[in-house]
């Protein structure tokens, strides 16, 4: 097992900043926003669209299938790994996390960042008046990365644990109502 900087086992931009009113359409590309973004899942509660003309425009924050994208203004430091069904989408202010699939499984990555790299993300805030995570400090992030067929192994023990909470929830939500 060995300690490596996540910006030497992915590469690292951020979504889309900048006013983003106008550019919302009734439909078309899915856009994520911070709010989007829970402990390895993407909502798509108020999620936004915008025309395929901006997602090209801004296309550097397009989101492929197997990314991690990390909060940074509002939970920083929450991340998930995009589906298979926001391949394609885009977003704002998110850090996109491109990892090198023969160095670092995805989901271990999330859970490594949704867990133990919360006290990283803690210590590492800046701004003056909203704390707000930035792409330079994702990259410094410490990762401890065990070999990979370790991490497929731990991948595997997320997925399925979360598969089961979310299995729960929804027999709570059918119960209550």
């Amino acid at each position: 097992m060995k300690t490596v900087k996540l910006g030497e086992i992915a590469d690292l931009t951020v979504g889309f900043v900048g006013s983003m009113t106008e550019q919302y359409t009734e439909s078309g590309v899915s856009f994520l926003r911070s709010l989007n973004i829970k402990p390895f899942e993407i909502s798509s509660e108020d999620i936004r669209f915008i025309s395929e003309e901006f997602n090209t425009k801004i296309s550097k924050s397009i989101l492929h299938e197997g990314d991690v994208v990390i909060v940074r203004t509002g939970i920083p430091g929450t991340c998930a790994v995009v589906p298979k069904e926001y391949d394609g989408c885009n977003c704002s202010d998110i850090v996109i996390v491109h990892p090198n699939n023969e160095l670092v499984d995805s989901t271990y990555l999330a859970g490594f960042i949704n867990f133990w790299g919360q006290k990283q993300v803690e210590n590492n805030k800046v701004g003056a008046i909203q704390k707000h995570f930035n792409v330079h400090t994702a990259e410094e992030m410490l990762i401890t990365l065990p070999e990979i067929d370790v991490q497929r192994k731990i991948a595997m023990l997320l997925n399925d644990i979360n598969g089961k909470i979310k299995n729960n929830q929804k027999i709570n939500d059918n119960l209550a109502a």
